[in-house]
């Protein structure tokens, strides 16, 4: 009976530590499972944020490509509106071009038209002063022959006229500059009856006839009872006034 609690303690015993050892193994084998759980679960976890991570990207990408493709919309549409516009620009640019050829022909008609109306203008100018030449021309011939008249009437004493000795001195006697007296003789003016008939303009266009010249040419005329512009008459170097003329008359012709 002994020997059978003994062997029965002995396989207890056995059971014992045969199940202790199963449970250390067990044990033993459970914790490097956990820890590869833990390192899947760690993983899993990595791996979704990686995914997380992509999809946000994709996301994003997503986004711009709307973004690109609302642009590549509006530049299809502003790229056809600038179409349209090149080719309004086009028809203008096209009937612009028609115009200019139009101006460009009428420019040249006018050029040519101008041309000759310049022509003829010049052919008229031509003719005007040739015209106005020979009246000219016709008028110094009349004078001439009026003076010419006269003269051969004063001398046959058919015109009641005296002479005016003072016209027929130089004009060294005003006592005006030599200079002065050089260019008056260039001129044709040598007697003082040679500036009757001209004006003081006309002198004062005449190089050296300054105002103080004038002045003192005006005064000496004014003291011998002489004045531009008055009624005379030229026989040869001699000068004559009908006797009717005022001799009351001032220097500036005023009564």
């Amino acid at each position: 009976m002994n020997e059978i609690t003994i062997e029965t303690m002995k396989c207890f015993l056995c059971i014992v530590m045969i199940t202790a050892i199963v449970l250390v193994y067990l044990g033993l084998r459970r914790k490097p499972r956990r820890q590869e759980l833990k390192e899947l679960a760690d993983g899993i976890a990595a791996e979704k944020q990686r995914i997380d991570g992509v999809v946000n990207r994709f996301d994003a990408l997503l986004k711009d490509l709307t973004a690109d493709h609302q642009k590549r919309q509006v530049l299809k549409s502003r790229t056809a509106g600038l179409e349209e516009v090149v080719a309004e620009l086009s028809r203008r640019r096209s009937d612009l071009e028609g115009q200019v050829t139009s101006m460009t022909d009428i420019n040249a008609e006018l050029k040519c038209t101008n041309a000759e109306h310049l022509e003829k203008a010049e052919q008229l100018r031509k003719e005007i002063q040739q015209k106005e030449l020979a009246v000219r021309e016709l008028e110094d011939r009349v004078r001439s022959l009026s003076h010419t008249r006269e003269g051969l009437e004063i001398a046959l004493g058919h015109l009641d006229a005296e002479e005016l000795a003072y016209l027929s001195k130089p004009i060294s006697s005003l006592g005006i500059y030599p200079s002065v007296r050089e260019r008056l003789s260039k001129e044709g003016i040598l007697y003082i009856g040679d500036l009757i008939p001209l004006s003081e303009e006309y002198l004062q266009e005449i190089w050296g006839v300054g105002p103080v010249t004038l002045e003192k040419i005006r005064t000496k005329m004014k003291e011998n009872g002489v004045w531009f512009g008055m009624e005379i008459i030229r026989v040869n170097d001699q000068w004559y006034r009908r006797k009717e003329e005022n001799p009351k008359r001032l220097v500036d012709g005023r009564e």
